[in-house]
């Protein structure tokens, strides 16, 4: 039966290698994951970009309103007109021109119609890009939160290492100058050691190209102690329901559905060119000194006038041709995203599954191995054991406990990434960023 007191010492060993485990006592102020990544997403420039794309789109939807009103226009002249009819005498006279005129549109082909479908479904589909890039950017600062952490306690894993391999170096120095040890255990003693102090400067630069990757996802270095983040997250039990889930919510989709509706209406609007056009027109005008006679005119008109283009070279068929392969375009392009959306959630979910039933053995390889360390270290200093029996378990244990820290980190950015592929990572987290406003749902 295990000694009480070695199980202990077991236990709280496991504990301290545990994935993202905090070595130090947290500060009264440190960062923790949800507010990272809303200042993340806030201020990332291509979120902002997406942003201000939506907000062009917006203005457009707005311009395109603005044709169902009136336009009105005033106009305004003045210059020198000569005359010169025959058996007439001529005449040299200042003109003046004043008119207002009100034009409204009666019928246009449907073409505003379908101008405010197309730049509503233009804007929609800006503010579904929006989210999708905010969901990305959460995904990279959750990951380079997560594995800044995976840094951080391996760079502890390998100092501890170091240490460890310093004490047995010691240990067989103080043998060996008593005479009970040899040169070559000295020797092995030492080359673990540069092994042990190469991949602790190893650690500590993949541990510097983290800090890099944190800074670049959130446009600084980290100013305080990161914390681990604890979450409850309830997943579907197949990942056909996931990836049903993800056709209908993912905002990629959302955008590409929203510009094939874009490309429909102006699909639509093209055809506008093959109707006529009804203007109702009102106009007023002040007049002096036209046509040589010098006095003042007033004219009114109130006119509904048609125009009806027969003939303009093919133009209208070709924009016609060319606006149904932009939907077939904009169609093949939501499909390729089906696919990319499919490929990385079946990624995700695989890496969830298979990960987190590798943790069960690792956990349970560290136990045994750590069982196994603390008896050939007592058989060791009863000369039971070899130094290289020894230094290859210590090495084991180490190793062990790098790819519990590394599965533990998989782990959970797997779980983020299949939160990300469903389109629900930025609900899961309860990250609050105010994202552009869509006004319609284009999942069918």
């Amino acid at each position: 039966m295990t000694n009480p007191r070695l199980q202990k010492k077991i236990i709280t060993t496991l504990v301290s290698a545990t994935l993202l485990q905090v070595s130090f006592i947290a500060p009264s102020y440190s960062m923790e994951l949800v507010p990272t990544i809303e200042d993340a997403i806030i201020h990332n420039p291509e979120f902002r970009e997406q942003i201000k794309i939506h907000q062009g789109a917006s203005a457009e939807l707005e311009g395109a309103e603005g044709s169902w009103y009136p336009k009105i226009d005033i106009a305004a002249g003045i210059g020198l007109e000569e005359t010169n009819d025959e058996g007439v005498d001529s005449t040299s006279l200042t003109r003046k021109e004043t008119s207002i005129r009100l034009t409204e549109n009666l019928f246009e082909g449907f073409k505003t119609e379908n101008e405010i479908d197309r730049t509503q479904a233009a804007m929609d589909a800006a503010g579904y890009s929006a989210q999708a890039k905010a969901s990305q950017i959460a995904l990279d600062m959750a990951q380079a939160y997560i594995n800044l952490l995976k840094e951080q306690e391996l760079l502890r894993l390998e100092a501890d290492n170091k240490k460890t391999h310093e004490r047995i170096l010691d240990q067989i120095m103080q043998r060996s100058e008593a005479g009970i040890g040899n040169q070559v255990e000295v020797d092995q003693a030492k080359a673990r050691l540069a092994l042990a102090s190469s991949n602790y400067l190893a650690a500590h630069n993949n541990y510097n190209d983290s800090l890099s990757r944190f800074q670049r996802v959130l446009g600084r270095m980290p100013d305080n102690d990161l914390l681990k983040p604890e979450f409850e997250f309830q997943f579907p039990e197949t990942l056909s329901e996931a990836i049903d889930i993800a056709l209908i919510n993912h905002p990629t989709l959302r955008s590409a559905n929203a510009d094939i509706a874009e490309a429909q209406a102006q699909h639509r609007s093209a055809k506008s060119a093959y109707y006529p056009t009804v203007n109702l027109e009102i106009e007023k005008t002040f007049d002096e000194n036209i046509n040589g006679l010098e006095r003042k005119d007033e004219n009114f008109q109130a006119m509904l006038r048609l125009r009806y283009n027969l003939y303009n070279g093919g133009k209208d068929a070709a924009n016609r041709d060319r606006t149904a392969a932009g939907v077939q375009q904009a169609a093949e392009i939501r499909n390729n995203a089906r696919r990319q959306t499919i490929e990385n959630l079946r990624y995700a979910w695989d890496a969830k599954q298979y990960v987190g039933q590798q943790l069960v053995y690792i956990k349970e390889h560290i136990k045994l191995t750590y069982e196994t360390l603390e008896g050939y270290r007592k058989q060791f200093s009863l000369g039971r054991r070899s130094l290289l029996d020894l230094l290859n378990t210590e090495d084991e244990y180490n190793s062990a406990l790098r790819t519990l820290v590394t599965s533990e980190s998989e782990y959970v950015i797997a779980e983020f990434r299949i939160l990300n592929g469903m389109g629900k990572l930025i609900d899961a987290l309860q990250v609050n960023v105010n994202y552009a406003q869509v006004d319609n749902d284009y999942s069918n």
